[in-house]
């Protein structure tokens, strides 16, 4: 399990425990950027507790104080979730072989 008020995790540390902690700690905790949260923070997929649910810009914007609300605005309008659909078979595949 994350220490995660203690420690500092990486991108692909946090992904891979997604499910395992809160996003509402994962905010208020780590340092993210802008398309870790839209990814991830803001999408309903992985929005499994209660106070996961209640995230938005706003919050983001409250506890990562190095995200301009334009950065994180532009982020949400351009974001395409089937970019994430290529890059997760993309990395499968890559595993397969």
């Amino acid at each position: 399990m994350l220490d995660l008020y203690n420690n500092k995790y990486d991108r692909n540390t946090l992904k891979d425990n997604i499910y395992a902690v809160k996003l509402v700690d994962i905010l208020k905790t780590q340092i993210l950027d802008v398309s870790f949260i839209v990814r991830y923070i803001l999408s309903d997929l992985y929005q499994i507790h209660d106070d996961d649910k209640t995230i938005n810009y706003d919050i983001v914007l409250e506890y990562q104080l190095h995200i301009k609300r334009a950065e994180l605005l532009t982020a949400l309008f351009n974001y395409n979730s089937d970019d994430d659909s290529i890059e997760d078979f993309n990395s499968f595949s890559e595993r397969k072989n």
